[in-house]
């Protein structure tokens, strides 16, 4: 809804909801160092006007504020412009996903916390995992609004 109806509203009691739970986690577990939306390849900012990965990343800033967590958005870079996902299987996602982003820099946290909207087959956020742990971070936690079921 919020992505392809632009439904900007639904963000702040997503992210709400999503602290609640992340607070409820993390009372037992050791925090992130740092929030990394999923970027956008700037071709689909442009279409669609805005990043909801990012503006949930904003929302959960402010909803964890006693937690000091910081977000990079210059980290992860989307350089290959594919389809949308939401039209493909899970092979062709993995494929269509595949070294479709790269790091700016070699990041300095050991435990990051990957922030993307929905989390479908995975691809995406495995993608950007294996190239964060590839440049040293130990421990990538997923958040999400929401996990689709595996079929």
């Amino acid at each position: 809804m919020v992505k392809y109806q632009s439904r900007l509203e639904l963000i702040k009691p997503m992210a709400s909801s999503l602290a609640e739970l992340l607070m409820d986690y993390y009372l037992d577990d050791q925090w992130p160092e740092i929030m990394l939306p999923v970027p956008l390849h700037r071709k689909r900012l442009r279409e669609r006007g805005y990043d909801q990965t990012l503006l949930l990343t904003k929302a959960l800033k402010k909803q964890l504020n006693t937690q000091g967590l910081n977000i990079d958005q210059q980290l992860i870079k989307r350089i290959i412009h594919s389809a949308p996902q939401q039209s493909l299987d899970a092979t062709a996602r993995q494929k269509n996903i595949r070294n479709a982003f790269t790091l700016n820099r070699k990041p300095e946290w050991k435990h990051v916390a990957l922030v993307d909207d929905v989390v479908t087959t995975g691809a995406t956020v495995s993608e950007i995992t294996r190239l964060l742990k590839k440049s040293g971070v130990e421990r990538v936690d997923i958040w999400s609004i929401a996990r689709t079921p595996e079929a």
